[in-house]
């Protein structure tokens, strides 16, 4: 059994691998700031419940299918986590539950009526597992079962200013358990402001309707911070979140979840 000092070492140690290895720079379609299934590295306290959010992961384009004119099609690669940990102070933090993401994608740009379009195609699978945080020092609030998904999310954006709307639409063809909905719209919007050439203010509000047993539920996330620019590629970012819906690891996907936090990310250009 893993014990939660070690827990607290082990994440400090693949934060520094994920960011000496991923580098998400120049990537043709920008991840969306505020939806919850993006690679991020970074970590978010929740005030509400008391828990931590570690996130590690990256996107790279890895082909260039076409380039002409305005137009770009690339094709790339999604591999991430996002955990859930409880803080017991003096840096331990056992982990409680990790989804782990990964998958392909096909994204592209153009310009259409004098405005900047992109899209993003991604076959992706996710699966969610209970960790060591669930099994020491508190008791079970929750059996271990098998959750794992596959499938299909299309989204479209529009640039308008410094607003990038979005639109999408994802199916699932692939799941256990059995009883999720299949398809999930999604909308929202990124907001990006350059206040200097060191200093910038992001924010993002995605909405979507998940759900399980034909029922749909509102899921809303919302994200706001100030990027501070490190070197010419990367920067720190610190964030203000809100959480609100169906909760988004899948050991508890049927609960319902509310919370706000602070948090960090670093970003690449």
């Amino acid at each position: 059994m893993i014990k939660p000092k070690a827990s607290a070492i082990s994440i400090l140690i693949f934060i520094f691998i994920s960011i000496s290895s991923s580098y998400s720079a120049g990537l043709l379609f920008k991840p969306l700031t505020a939806n919850v299934f993006e690679p991020r590295i970074g970590m978010m306290y929740q005030f509400n419940s008391h828990k931590l959010r570690l996130d590690i992961g990256t996107s790279n384009d890895l082909f260039e299918l076409q380039k002409t004119g305005t137009t770009q099609i690339n094709i790339g690669t999604d591999f991430f986590t996002f955990s859930r940990l409880r803080s017991e102070g003096n840096m331990k933090f056992p982990v409680e539950t990790t989804d782990y993401f990964f998958g392909i994608n096909i994204t592209g740009k153009d310009r259409l009526w004098g405005k900047d379009i992109s899209g993003r195609l991604r076959i992706s699978h996710i699966s969610s597992h209970l960790v060591d945080g669930m099994a020491t020092g508190i008791e079970f609030t929750q059996e271990p079962f098998v959750y794992s998904r596959e499938f299909l999310d299309l989204v479209s954006t529009i640039t308008i200013a410094d607003i990038r709307f979005y639109a999408g639409l994802s199916y699932i063809f692939s799941t256990i358990p059995k009883n999720v909905n299949e398809i999930i719209p999604q909308l929202g919007f990124d907001y990006d402001y350059s206040i200097s050439q060191l200093l910038s203010i992001r924010g993002g509000y995605d909405f979507k309707l998940g759900g399980s047993d034909c029922t749909f539920r509102a899921v809303h996330t919302f994200q706001a911070g100030l990027l501070i620019q490190a070197f010419d590629s990367a920067g720190i970012m610190l964030n203000y979140y809100i959480y609100e819906g169906p909760g988004m690891h899948g050991m508890f996907y049927d609960r319902f979840d509310s919370y706000h936090g602070l948090g960090f990310q670093i970003v690449f250009y």
